[in-house]
């Protein structure tokens, strides 16, 4: 399935999750993502570590809606606990098994979105990893200097801010240089257009969410 597909599939069962109190439903969620990340060939650690994550919110939501609830309801309690694992592993459907340029890419292909939002939102990401590295610079300059800067300190963000001002222009002028034209017609490397499967197994995923939200 395109990434573009899947994303809209996880935000169409994330919304029923938000607004259906089913218990099916969450459990067909999570059976589901599990197995659709082993068929991505997911390693078993990812695996442990949303388990790990999610297990405090998942015994605080149980205990919290167990106990303020009016009739200490253990179904309901059990509802919104097993929420708590349906999202995450609906959130590592989207990260695990696609990277975050296959999806931007399907966003600007199949869904027709404005390649400049596209493209910007990717040189925004890949410059994530030098601004850490900035900051790093930034707070060893610091303590040369004999000033220690933390997460709270405001030059900290200033000089960093300065920075992002300085990339954003040399990102505008290497997409120019490589040939980028806001108002041009793209062209791609890769492409690949949507096919009846895609579609038609799109729809009964659509389909047997609404089914199993349906059961009580």
């Amino acid at each position: 399935m395109k990434p573009a597909l899947k994303f809209i599939l996880v935000f169409f069962i994330g919304l029923e999750l938000a607004f259906i109190r089913s218990l099916w439903l969450n459990i067909f969620t999570i059976i589901g993502a599990m197995i659709y990340l082993l068929f991505k060939h997911v390693s078993i650690r990812k695996f442990i570590w949303i388990g790990l994550i999610g297990f405090i919110p998942f015994v605080g939501s149980w205990f919290m809606y167990f106990n303020l609830s009016i009739d200490h309801s253990a179904p309901f309690a059990w509802i919104m606990a097993s929420r708590v694992y349906a999202y995450m592993f609906l959130g590592g459907v989207v990260v695990y098994s696609q990277t975050t340029t296959q999806l931007m890419r399907s966003f600007e292909q199949d869904l027709h979105m404005n390649p400049t939002f596209v493209y910007g939102i990717l040189g925004a990401l890949n410059f994530l990893p030098k601004m850490n590295r900035q900051i790093k610079i930034i707070r060893a300059s610091g303590k040369m200097r004999g000033v220690r800067l933390t997460i709270f300190s405001p030059q900290l963000y200033v000089k960093a801010i300065y920075n992002s001002f300085v990339w954003s222009n040399n990102l505008s002028q290497a997409m120019y240089a490589h040939g980028f034209l806001e108002d041009a017609k793209r062209t791609h490397y890769q492409q690949k257009p949507l096919t009846c499967k895609e579609i038609l197994e799109f729809l009964f995923m659509i389909i047997l969410s609404i089914i199993a939200s349906l059961i009580k």
